[in-house]
């Protein structure tokens, strides 16, 4: 007969490796997309962020002269963030984004 201390060993032990390869909880990736315009292509200049509603707010990216803006370490979570683009102070853009792993977002067109 096995003993409870045997029995919550072996649980344990076979739980480890399973924990193990999770990411962990701090892991970071990047995030990239493209912001273009309908009528005239790139828009540069356009602020984006990422807001996390226990992160709170992103660093800000511009878009170059390709419309291209992005993070270089934004934190992996469950819960999703929310895109936000602003032409000014003026919000232009908004959307759910799940990051679970390095993205590169479809390009947005407004």
């Amino acid at each position: 007969m096995i003993g409870r201390r045997t029995l919550l060993a072996a649980l344990a032990a076979a739980a480890w490796p399973a924990a193990r390869a999770q990411a962990p909880r701090d892991a970071t990736v990047p995030v990239h997309g493209q912001l273009l315009s309908r009528s005239s292509g790139p828009v540069p200049g356009c602020t984006s962020y990422l807001v996390h509603e226990r992160l709170g707010r992103s660093t800000p990216s511009r878009t170059d002269n390709y419309g291209r803006f992005g993070w270089t370490a934004i934190p992996v979570r469950r819960e999703p963030y929310f895109l936000e683009l602003y032409w000014g102070s003026k919000l232009i853009y908004r959307s759910q984004v799940l990051v679970q792993g390095p993205l590169v977002l479809q390009p947005i067109v407004l």
